[in-house]
């Protein structure tokens, strides 16, 4: 994929990027001692003390590649295997999967009763999926896709690794318009007016969803590699330069950033004025976000943290390297911990009565508090 990337005109910086990124998931991959797995999923017994109850486990596939969604008791999800998988959330029971012609990139997406996920090579393709059954209701060749997909204003938004942005139509798959703008990591997001915004490797541009046009740019303050989210008004992501940034929706322009000790790559969590990040050495900063925010450090682990930061039921939630899902108070005490598959590259999703974790060999867990 490097050569590829490469061949269609990287910049220096964003070369850079791919050796970093390529070299911290090769050191996840390879260059750790995997801690002794339990026997058959048996994993409740790897918890601690105040960890909430495991109510089933399952196995979906080899390793989910992105993108988790719950949705109307069920779960979907994209696997290595080339499937996309529908999970009953009450028992963990497998409702249907879907084969698609190519490695599925960024996980999927779930609106309404149709699903959509995008492969990745040798094929290069984004499909819409029936929620019920997994039938197939349309496939478009757009190029390989590796980044999550989005959906502004019945516009489906793929970001193929050529560079390419390109405009599907919802209902039918009809290749609305496509703009080379160069290679991107993260899901385009709606901004007003029906435009939205995508960050590639050098720039962000605001971009109308009907036509495509670019209406706006900006140099981007770093190479965003983690999903947006939104505080405030703001949008906020952590670059592979170790910044925490924040942006003006409308503008473009960074309102704020601050300096940790290392690549943020995976997506932080907001809670109320509060800011909780992690980089990939393993520190947890806690920032209070006002216009001169400050970054403290409040907790530093053994095992790098390979997934977005999650708030749930009070508690900052990190997965590792290691396949171990900590919960941390806000003041960075560790409250509990269990243990999963390795790596855990997913954020747990917070459910009504509990959390759904999943681990790094397509293992689902469902816990009840």
């Amino acid at each position: 994929m490097l050569g590829s990337i490469v061949n269609a005109g990287m910049s220096k910086g964003a070369l850079s990027l791919a050796l970093l990124l390529g070299t911290v998931n090769a050191a996840c991959a390879h260059g750790m001692q995997a801690p002794a797995a339990p026997a058959a999923f048996a994993l409740d017994s790897a918890a601690t003390p105040g960890a909430p109850a495991q109510v089933w486990h399952a196995k979906a596939g080899r390793r989910f590649t992105g993108r988790l969604v719950v949705s109307d008791g069920t779960i979907y999800g994209g696997s290595v295997d080339r499937k996309v998988y529908a999970i009953n959330l009450s028992d963990g029971e497998q409702r249907w999967s879907s084969r698609l012609g190519g490695m599925i990139g960024g996980g999927v997406l779930v609106a309404g009763e149709t699903i959509f996920a995008a492969s990745s090579r040798p094929e290069g393709r984004v499909y819409a999926l029936a929620a019920g059954t997994g039938r197939r209701i349309w496939r478009t060749s757009t190029g390989p896709v590796n980044a999550p997909l989005a959906l502004v204003d019945s516009i489906v938004i793929a970001e193929t690794q050529r560079g390419d942005i390109v405009g599907l139509d919802r209902r039918t798959g009809a290749i609305r318009w496509r703009r080379r703008l160069g290679p991107a990591r993260v899901p385009a997001v709606p901004a007003d007016s029906g435009t939205l915004i995508v960050a590639t490797l050098d720039s962000l541009f605001r971009m109308t969803a009907g036509d495509g046009k670019v209406i706006r740019r900006a140099a981007s303050p770093g190479a965003v590699v983690s999903p947006w989210i939104e505080q405030h008004g703001l949008l906020v992501a952590g670059t592979a330069d170790s910044l925490l940034v924040a942006v003006d929706r409308d503008s473009l322009h960074v309102r704020w950033q601050v300096k940790l000790d290392a690549p943020v790559l995976d997506s932080p969590a907001a809670v109320g004025d509060t800011l909780f990040a992690a980089s990939r050495r393993g520190s947890l900063f806690r920032i209070v976000a006002d216009t001169a925010p400050t970054a403290t450090r409040i907790a530093e682990l053994d095992w790098p943290v390979t997934s977005p930061v999650a708030d749930v039921d009070g508690f900052v939630l990190l997965g590792g390297a290691d396949g171990t899902l900590r919960a941390l108070r806000p003041d960075g005490h560790e409250a509990w911990r269990m243990q999963l598959r390795w790596p855990i590259e997913i954020a747990p999703v917070a459910l009504d009565d509990g959390i759904l974790a999943v681990g790094g060999e397509g293992d689902l867990h469902r816990y009840r508090r």
